[in-house]
């Protein structure tokens, strides 16, 4: 019979049982679970301590949601399925715990609710290391063969998020420095919860439209798709075999017991180990450095942080000193100070099919002002607009990338639009030429274009 294969949080290409992290879907249907621990799909309502605050109703609903995962996947593994765990960045929010707390009188009284902090991993029925949101490629695999071929497979496109800051039984891939674990396997009941270092796919790459200009799937991604389900069946059968085979008990390791050929083949296993482990820093590395290097590139494009620390890369190119700002209460895309001191705070923002919007252009004066009561600030700022609209079509053609609305708001507020698609161009020239005369006018095309959108000079 066809195993079943239920995805949360994550979306495997082609396949339809794919759900966020607040449906109704039961897990109680599956054979096999790939969960993903993602709050993306529920609304943060502000910043606290640096971290994010959620409102009453998506409190409530986040709380249920995991305790309800939880139970679930406590009663799948104790039925012997097999959970994977794509193991996504580790986050700390605070959520509403009901309680309030109220100050003054009369017109003056004032609610406070109640927070309390939570975490994305609330959902794991197990105890396990504390959780260090770190992210890196350079992995080394911890030499389990029920995963090489997954190792093998998607080696390109796994990445670690965070790591598990204490020991392990049976760790599966650690960090290249302080052999930390991103990923492990763990026996509960009959099941096997397998925690993995999660997999980032080029959405751009993997997405397309049909005659009627619907979003899908390409044949690429569909392929890729069903090689994953494929590789995870395997790793589920040999985990299934594997429960079911006997554990050889402590004295079959005594000397007297061990055959000739298997220690020889145990020295050469091992010395073939440190081998593959050597190259695989190696290629890590380069892997790496490939990766820092096509940073670049997400200008074209993504959306979110990406998209804003893609800008901050292109802005330093410029000769610009560029960087985010979060103090807690005030939180900045980019803060941007030119060779010559002058000033600009940026806000950055990607659309999938459409032009930016005048919503954001509120969204940028209003971090203006909020940065103008800053003490230490001095120096009043230009406001810069980067947008990468209509972002999964090719650049060439693309519309027009801001609305008029916005175009007319720039103009009124004498703030500045910058097209993220015509940044790369200029960086991507600079970074290759080293041409600091044209940077130079790049930065003059940007100060000179106050109130509208900005036409780089060509490389």
């Amino acid at each position: 019979m066809k195993k079943k294969i239920i995805s949360v949080g994550f979306y495997i290409p082609g396949h339809d049982d794919c759900y966020s992290h607040e449906s109704s879907q039961s897990l109680l249907d599956a054979d096999i679970v790939v969960f993903e621990p993602d709050l993306s799909c529920y609304s943060k309502s502000h910043l606290y301590k640096g971290k994010p605050s959620f409102g009453e109703n998506d409190s409530f609903l986040i709380k249920e949601h995991t305790e309800r995962w939880r139970s679930e996947i406590a009663t799948a593994l104790e039925e012997g399925k097999t959970i994977f765990v794509f193991m996504g960045q580790y986050k700390k929010i605070f959520v509403r715990t009901g309680k309030k707390k109220f100050s003054g009188t009369g017109k003056n009284t004032r609610t406070t609710n109640i927070v309390s902090q939570y975490d994305n991993y609330k959902f794991l029925p197990i105890d396990i290391p504390p959780l260090i949101p770190r992210e890196g490629f350079e992995m080394v695999f911890g030499g389990n063969g029920l995963f090489t071929i997954f190792r093998d497979e998607f080696k390109e496109y796994i990445k670690y998020e965070c790591y598990l800051d204490g020991k392990i039984d049976t760790p599966l891939f650690f960090t290249k420095t302080g052999r930390k674990p991103v990923g492990g396997l763990f026996n509960k009941g009959k099941g096997s919860l397998v925690l993995l270092p999660p997999i980032r796919y080029p959405e751009e790459e993997f997405t397309e439209y049909n005659e009627n200009l619907e979003e899908c799937w390409s044949s690429e991604a569909i392929g890729f798709g069903k090689r994953l389900i494929q590789i995870l069946l395997d790793i589920d059968s040999a985990l299934r075999s594997s429960a079911e085979a006997s554990p050889p008990p402590d004295w079959t390791r005594e000397s007297k017991y061990r055959l000739k050929s298997e220690t020889e083949l145990t020295k050469k296993l091992s010395m073939t180990s440190e081998k593959i482990e050597k190259l695989e820093e190696q290629k890590n590395t380069l892997s790496n450095k490939l990766q820092e290097e096509k940073k670049l590139k997400d200008l074209l494009f993504e959306k979110g942080k990406p998209l804003e620390n893609a800008v901050i890369e292109a802005l330093t190119i410029l000769g610009y000193k560029a960087e985010n700002y979060n103090d807690g209460n005030l939180e900045l895309d980019q803060v941007i100070v030119g060779p010559d001191g002058e000033r600009y705070i940026g806000e950055t923002e990607g659309k999938d099919n459409g032009a930016i919007s005048v919503e954001k252009f509120r969204q940028l004066q209003s971090n203006i002002q909020e940065d103008s009561e800053r003490e230490d600030v001095t120096t009043s700022a230009t406001g810069i607009l980067f947008g990468n609209g209509f972002r999964i079509t090719h650049p060439q053609k693309r519309s027009e990338q801001f609305t008029k609305k916005c175009i007319s708001r720039a103009e009124g507020s004498n703030a500045t639009l910058v097209t993220t698609s015509d940044l790369f161009k200029a960086a991507k020239y600079i970074r290759e030429s080293k041409d600091k005369n044209f940077a130079k006018k790049c930065r003059k095309a940007i100060s000179e274009s106050r109130g509208k959108i900005v036409e780089f000079p060509e490389p």
